[in-house]
């Protein structure tokens, strides 16, 4: 979830405030993928076996997604995920269709309408509100905690809902043994991430998003990342600023996540990840995941959807939604599915295949990839990796094989 240029808070978020304040298609310049194998190899010898299709591929690797906000929609707006939701990017009909086999669903809690008193209070009721969902969808979704459980739930065709936290805040309030506690409460109920920040700095480091973007990660933060390694809960990078990303990725004994941040190279603004930034995340042995909004992936993009944030909304949440996310799909030229591949590809070119992931923050952008709209799109993806010269086994990785990697090695 982000705010403007330092990232986006999406519909939900602006949900929030605004009472305050009054069948897939590649995109445009995705290059077709290459046909099968027919004949002979191009020295004259005997033809390799072809390898599965893209589909093929896509249904039988385990794909994972380290970031959707869709919770506000069914923590605060009673929206029924299991049915079909023309509003949302993701509900459980979309999973499935686009082969999504786990989910990170992002409890955040926005500093700027709940209290300091209740931020904690308010991450439990939104934990609540997804084993709620989980329980009344108990063969379509279920939480998972481990990356075990995420095998066994892809195996018997149920989506495994994992739980990341995002932003620090969410520990307060209290002293540092309280948050530290906090934390142990989080990870008890299941939280397999912690973003250190939001867009807002706290009592662990500074933020992209705000005047903390000069500040590193504190004496306080050191404590935070060391329990996090002993808890088994991932430290996530995303949204920090520069000197407490470089902090951070220092202390953690583990390895570590960026849920969703794209290529900064390609995309100069401040949540994005420097290409030293992409190499410190290999050499930790953790994962970059690609975030789709489009504002992420092309910096042109970026400033014309910063002028929607600022036009006035209707009071109705939902209406609101839909006038954000049209005057979205409005803005052009819009982002292709290329431009998402040329992301992942750079981030494996700096960093490795083993390192990059997908991180969507589906129902979280105003704007994403033409071809890459919602959850079912997925497949998508995996034609446009294979149709750019990616093996089998690096698709398998970048889907979901990276995440399951890191998080193993979290739990150990």
């Amino acid at each position: 979830m982000t705010l403007s240029t330092r990232g986006t808070i999406g519909f939900w978020g602006i949900a929030l405030v605004l009472p305050l304040l009054g069948v897939v298609a590649a995109a445009a310049g995705t290059p077709a993928p290459a046909p099968a194998p027919t004949g002979g190899t191009p020295d004259g010898g005997a033809a390799a076996a072809p390898g599965p299709s893209d589909l093929e591929l896509h249904r039988r690797a385990i794909v994972i997604d380290t970031h959707a906000d869709t919770t506000q929609a069914f923590t605060y707006f009673g929206i029924d995920i299991a049915r079909p939701q023309p509003d949302l990017d993701l509900d459980l009909g979309k999973a499935a269709a686009g082969g999504l086999d786990a989910e990170f669903f992002s409890i955040f809690v926005f500093p700027r309408v709940v209290k300091p008193a209740e931020f904690h209070n308010e991450a439990l009721r939104q934990i609540e509100a997804l084993e709620r969902v989980a329980r009344a969808n108990p063969r379509r979704l279920r939480i998972a905690r481990t990356a075990a459980e995420v095998r066994a739930n892809a195996a018997a065709g149920v989506l495994s809902a994992l739980i990341g936290v995002e932003g620090g805040h969410a520990l307060a309030p209290g002293d540092g043994p309280t948050q530290l506690e906090h934390l142990r409460a989080l990870a008890r109920r299941g939280a397999r991430y912690l973003t250190l920040t939001w867009s807002n700095s706290n009592d662990i480091g500074g933020s992209s998003g705000d005047d903390g973007e000069v500040r590193g990660l504190t004496p306080f933060g050191q404590e935070v990342i060391a329990e996090m390694n002993r808890l088994g809960v991932m430290v996530d990078l995303s949204h920090v600023s520069d000197p407490t990303f470089w902090d951070a990725v220092r202390a953690s004994k583990k390895p570590v996540l960026a849920s969703h941040s794209s290529s900064r190279a390609l995309t100069n603004i401040p949540r994005n990840m420097t290409d030293a930034m992409l190499k410190a995340v290999a050499q930790n042995g953790g994962a970059v995941c690609v975030n789709f909004g489009s504002a992420f992936l092309d910096a042109d993009f970026h400033e014309r959807e910063n002028a929607i944030w600022s036009k006035p909304r209707p009071s109705d949440r939902r209406a609101a939604w839909r006038q954000i996310r049209a005057d979205g799909a409005h803005l052009t030229p819009p982002v292709t599915l290329a431009r998402l591949v040329d992301h992942l590809q750079h981030i494996a070119k700096v960093a490795g295949p083993d390192h990059v992931c997908l991180g969507s923050d589906y129902d979280g952008v105003p704007a994403l990839p033409v071809g890459m709209e919602n959850v079912s799109k997925l497949p998508a993806l995996t034609a446009a990796l294979r149709a750019r010269g990616f093996s089998v086994e690096d698709v398998e990785k970048i889907l979901g094989g990276n995440v399951l990697r890191v998080l193993e090695a979290n739990e150990k």
